[in-house]
């Protein structure tokens, strides 16, 4: 996907009350920063060629970054916001002339320094002419792809940050995504409601009543979580695991002496075993249905039997085998 010709860059629209649908969500994504404080949109850069095309204070053409970052108080006299750079850069007999447009004429130390500087900036630029185009600075041929943006992304995230998570699991993609999004802690429990301005009675645990319900309580630290935990790993022969996060939870079937075949069967379980209590906590919450951990541990086990069988490459199972232990 190239980023030619003078049209702007999906990144680098305005945000505007006229900015819908899809469009609001690129506009976003151009503005999330990373990891070092910079923003996406920053390694975006508009070459200059006619100027009709490049807003002279919202893009980055002349520096960096936009020209109302680098001169915030020309900025906020400027007349027009969004003027293009064709507008207030003219060219005469190779001469290049400015006009501008203020609410009030640079009148302050900081504004007339400002100027100056912008004067200089502008005096040192090679207009060639020609239509506008925009460079994508990670690159070195200037054009823009997917990859590339997503390697840029990726980078910015510390390995701690983002959790080593495998997706090649024989679970629905419904499983593995919402167990993805516990990984990342990007579960809607009680905790995480209040914090968005969600008004809600209590922050309790919707099991236990005790403790505060975030992630890590629902999914280890909970008295009614344990005792599933303890059941599957009595089901599938395990050593007792000490559980202090859902992390911990994720790593069970590496951390078992295990074949590659059964750690693929333990990590199918395990994913089943958070989807199974998280789901019993909605029923809980919007169906007021109530079932005992040996009733949930009952439900995994014919949930994964039925998943295993139809979505994984081992189609010999017995059921009999499976109830009494899945790892043989």
């Amino acid at each position: 996907m190239g980023c030619h010709g003078a049209s702007r860059p999906w990144a680098l629209l305005p945000c505007s009350a006229s900015s819908s649908g899809c469009w609001k969500n690129i506009v976003k994504v151009g503005e999330l920063k990373l990891s070092n404080g910079s923003v996406l949109n920053s390694f975006f850069s508009g070459k200059l060629g006619d100027g009709k095309t490049l807003a002279f204070w919202g893009d980055a053409w002349l520096s960096d970054e936009p020209l109302r970052l680098v001169y915030p108080n020309l900025f906020r006299i400027e007349k027009n916001k969004w003027v293009e750079v064709s507008e207030r850069i003219k060219m005469v007999n190779n001469i290049k002339t400015l006009q501008w447009e203020w609410n009030s004429n640079p009148s302050s130390e900081a504004e007339v320094t400002e100027l100056f500087q912008l004067l200089n900036d502008i005096h040192d630029i090679d207009w060639k002419g020609g239509p506008d185009n925009w460079i994508w600075k990670p690159d070195g041929d200037g054009v823009f792809n997917v990859k590339s943006a997503k390697s840029l992304l990726l980078s910015s995230y510390d390995a701690v940050q983002i959790p080593k998570f495998k997706w090649k699991v024989w679970v629905p993609i419904k499983c593995r995504i919402m167990v993805w999004r516990v990984a990342l802690n990007r579960l809607p429990t009680n905790t995480d409601l209040i914090k968005r301005g969600v008004n809600l009675l209590h922050s309790g645990c919707t099991f236990c009543q005790v403790g505060t319900e975030t992630a890590c309580h629902l999914f280890t630290g909970c008295s009614y979580s344990n005792e599933v935990w303890n059941r599957i790993e009595v089901w599938c022969r395990l050593a007792p695991n000490i559980l202090f996060d859902v992390s911990d939870v994720l790593q069970m079937p590496e951390n078992q002496s295990l074949n590659k075949k059964a750690r693929g069967i333990l990590r199918g379980i395990i994913y089943t075993t958070v989807w199974a209590i998280w789901i019993e906590r909605n029923n809980r919450i919007f169906n007021s249905k109530y079932r005992k951990p040996i009733e949930i541990v009952e439900t995994i086990k014919y949930t994964t039997f039925l998943w295993v069988c139809n979505r994984s490459r081992w189609k010999d199972i017995e059921w009999s085998s499976w109830y009494l232990y899945p790892l043989d």
